[in-house]
């Protein structure tokens, strides 16, 4: 059950698109909008949806780069 932390740098111009597009994905919640850096949170089933996720997210039209913040991925059975 991984949950990330990313910073989405956007073109300055589609900041606000991008965004509204990040809401629509059913893992992310879209946590801060500062100037063209978008703050969301991911949260997946399993640590391959995470990575299929974040390269969804990289080829948003108006995403410049995509940074991880933060990463846990501990496996439900381990709890």
């Amino acid at each position: 059950m991984p949950i990330s932390s990313l910073i989405i740098r956007t073109q300055e111009e589609k900041t606000s698109e991008v965004a509204d597009k990040l809401k629509d994905f059913k893992a992310v919640n879209v946590e801060n909008i500062e100037g063209s850096n978008i703050v969301i949170i991911t949260d997946t089933i399993e640590q391959k949806n995470d990575k299929e996720l974040w390269s969804n997210i990289e080829n948003i039209s108006g995403v410049l780069q995509c940074d991880l913040i933060y990463h846990n991925f501990e496996d439900e059975e381990g709890l």
